[in-house]
């Protein structure tokens, strides 16, 4: 796992880190690489209704608002027995927290705390054929548990805490950037792109459109 100081280009197009969780701050273009698989990964999806009641409906009417998704991302990092890669991989937890605040400029918020998400071809905005686009989220909780089995390690005369798994999840808001609904238009083109139906083809569903009504009304007792 690494904070990277200089973007010198995108993580999320970098072949050598397609099989990497990263997770990019938009604001500040800083981000952060694990390397030890994912827990748990979940979306939701929270549908708004306005609903009014009408005297003499037994039920209300249903006005559509809105459709929002949610994320919870679970994931673990495994500490080695290296000191110095311990103390980088602190830095880089200690950076989480930054990612958790805006940027600012000269003592004001500058930008809001937008983070990009991509794990392999599971965490995505769009599949896009395997290779997949980030998810953006606006974060709503990270945590980060230390767990209860840690190691002391002596480096250089001092002793240092390392412990056995880190346990870190993030949790937000989801933010559309593509497409995510269907439209009439697109569903037409659909439509007149597929190939037109043969007259044996029509001619074998309406066969089996008549053995369907002919079962439905012998199991009936339905003489015609």
């Amino acid at each position: 796992m690494t904070d990277c100081p200089e973007i010198t280009n995108n993580p999320f197009t970098n072949g050598d880190l397609q099989n990497d969780l990263i997770i990019q701050m938009v604001a500040s273009g800083k981000y952060l690489m694990f390397r030890d698989g994912i827990d748990s990964f979940d979306r939701s999806y929270n549908i708004s209704w306005d609903s009014v009641s009408v005297y003499g409906r037994q039920d209300a009417i249903q006005t559509y608002q809105s459709t929002g998704e949610t994320i919870n991302l679970s994931f673990p990092l495994k500490p080695g027995n290296n000191p110095e890669e311990f103390n980088m991989q602190l830095d880089a937890l200690l950076a989480l927290g930054k990612f958790a605040r805006p940027l600012y400029s000269d003592g004001r918020i500058k930008e809001s705390p937008i983070l990009k998400i991509r794990y392999r071809n599971l965490i995505v905005e769009e599949y896009n054929n395997g290779n997949g686009t980030p998810l953006w989220i606006a974060p709503t909780n990270i945590s980060v548990n230390y767990g209860d089995r840690a190691r002391d390690f002596s480096d250089a005369g001092r002793k240092l805490i390392v412990p056995k798994r880190i346990s870190i999840s993030i949790g937000g808001a989801v933010i559309n950037v593509d497409k995510k609904y269907y439209d009439e238009a697109s569903l037409k083109k659909e439509a007149t792109g597929l190939p037109p139906i043969t007259q044996s083809e029509l001619e074998a569903r309406e066969e089996i459109v008549a053995q369907a009504k002919a079962d439905i009304q012998s199991l009936l007792g339905i003489n015609t």
